[in-house]
């Protein structure tokens, strides 16, 4: 990157030291004393900044940088300036300048990245610290800011590296301690998270979320060995007053135990949970999974408990958690289908997080889902012309409308037998319609309930359903969510139907 700064003519620079001469009596002490007007400059535009006058020395750091574009410590002292004036961009220009001129500095490889991460330029942020770090090994400030922008982006065993190496050289504050713990717990190392995350919860006993993580992961580490009554004491005693209700800390203390593949436990953890609410819709069908009940489908009410539970933070979790892509690797999917669609069913539609994507094909969506509460959020979108509380397959047998696109994200889990879906599908499509769809992938057997409470299918099983009344379009291998820090692997899927059935 070039940074423009233009010397002023021969006259204008007469006229513009003259006014710093007037202006500032040091200035003109040094000129007089034989100083380069550039020291000069440097000198009081430094000394201007101590003293709050931001405005001065952003002027007087230019003027100096016009006389030498060159100088690699004056540029970065200018990008200071500009950045404190709320001038970012310029002041990212000047330090990428300084660093093109002298790379060897650290700190303003520091400043940059943390400049880019203010400005949200994570890439450049990451790069910066990666160069700091490649220039000093041992750079604590570096090691813990790539480290927290590897947990950000969920590269969590990175991060873990990283941050376990900021602990090493020194950087034993509570919030560094904080995050370790948080990303030793998204990977399943609960003991580890909990050792470090009590030592930020020691030295911030005020911190409500950081005391709760704390207890949280001390009350998974004790499931995992003893009695789901003493892991619920192990929760009271280190929450103390910020402890929260039983029933809340006990549905995400299963979910770990479940996700994270901890079979004989989570069983064990999920029995005292029904037992205290022999009314739950979701616990049971979890404990089936987990014991390889066999299943043909998820039942509807456990659907809809399930999704009215989550409803309120279900997009921040399956987007920002959970790494849900789906709706964006759908579109292009779509667009190479040349056509619109002017009618669209959006099965299993949920929040409608897809329908910002359906709604650039089709000038109606029809959106279906059993929770009531991930309808209301649908809802709020105004993007879809009929929002209807009922079961997919419910929905398709009892429909007598035509779509031109029928979408199925993130449903096909909660269903094994998919023969009714295709059917129904293929009933209410119209001829040359177009059905895309998701489905994580398994083998052997046609669908597999797996121990977390999804439903997988064989390719194969896929592509037999789908011969009788589709031909195929795009069967294309995705990753669904990331899941226990682990790639969950699927299709999505696009299928024509047939002009006659």
């Amino acid at each position: 990157m070039s940074l423009h700064i233009s010397p002023p003519s021969p006259p204008d620079l007469i006229d513009t030291l003259g006014v710093w001469r007037a202006r500032f009596p040091r200035f003109a002490e040094m000129m007089d004393a034989g100083e380069s007007p550039v020291k000069a400059l440097r000198y009081l535009g430094l000394g201007l900044w101590q003293e709050g006058d931001v405005t001065g020395a952003v002027a007087a750091l230019t003027t100096a940088a016009s006389l030498t574009p060159e100088d690699a410590h004056l540029l970065a002292d200018l990008g200071a300036v500009l950045w404190l004036d709320g001038r970012k961009a310029d002041a990212l220009q000047c330090f990428i300048a300084s660093l093109e001129r002298d790379p060897s500095r650290v700190q303003v490889w520091l400043t940059v990245a943390s400049l880019c991460n203010e400005i949200g330029e994570t890439a450049t942020a990451e790069h910066s610290y990666l160069a700091a770090l490649d220039l000093d090994p041992a750079c604590a400030e570096a090691a813990t800011g790539l480290g927290l922008i590897c947990l950000e982006s969920r590269r969590y065993d990175e991060a873990v590296t990283l941050l376990r190496g900021a602990l090493d050289r020194g950087v034993a504050t509570p919030g560094l301690y904080a995050c370790y713990g948080q990303t030793l717990y998204l990977i399943g190392e609960f003991a580890a998270a909990r050792a470090a995350l009590e030592q930020a919860a020691v030295a911030l006993p005020e911190e409500a979320a950081i005391v709760r993580k704390y207890a949280l992961a001390a009350c998974v580490e004790t499931a995992l060995e003893a009695s789901p009554e003493e892991a619920f004491a192990a929760y009271r005693r280190g929450a103390g007053l910020h402890a929260e209700e039983d029933a809340r800390i006990g549905r995400t203390v299963f979910r770990a135990l479940c996700g994270f593949g901890h079979k004989e436990a989570a069983i064990r953890f999920g029995e005292a949970l029904l037992r205290a609410a022999p009314d739950d819709q979701i616990i049971p069908f979890h404990l089936d999974a987990l014991r390889g009940t066999p299943r043909d489908r998820a039942s509807p009410a456990y659907i809809a408990a399930c999704f009215d539970l989550y409803a309120p933070d279900f997009d921040r979790h399956l987007t920002e958690t959970l790494g849900y892509r789906l709706p964006e690797t759908l579109q292009p999917l779509l667009a190479e289908t040349a056509r619109s669609f002017p009618r669209i069913l959006d099965l299993g539609c949920g929040t409608g997080l897809a329908a910002p994507m359906l709604a650039g094909f089709g000038a109606q969506i029809v959106g279906v889902d059993l929770s009531p509460r991930m309808l209301e959020k649908a809802r709020e979108r105004g993007l879809y012309a009929q929002l209807v509380e009922q079961d997919a397959q419910a929905f398709l047998a009892d429909c007598d409308e035509r779509f031109d696109l029928v979408v199925a994200l993130d449903l096909l889990i909660y269903l094994g037998d998919l023969s009714a879906l295709f059917d129904g599908v293929a009933a209410h499509l119209a001829p040359g319609g177009v059905f895309a769809f998701s489905f994580e992938t398994g083998t052997g057997a046609d669908y597999t309930l797996d121990p977390a409470g999804r439903f997988t299918h064989d390719p194969a099983y896929i592509e037999t359903l789908s011969q009788k009344d589709f031909v195929p379009l795009v069967s294309r291998a995705t990753t669904i969510r990331i899941e226990a820090n682990q790639p969950v692997d699927g299709r999505l899927v696009l299928l024509r139907r047939r002009e006659t059935l």
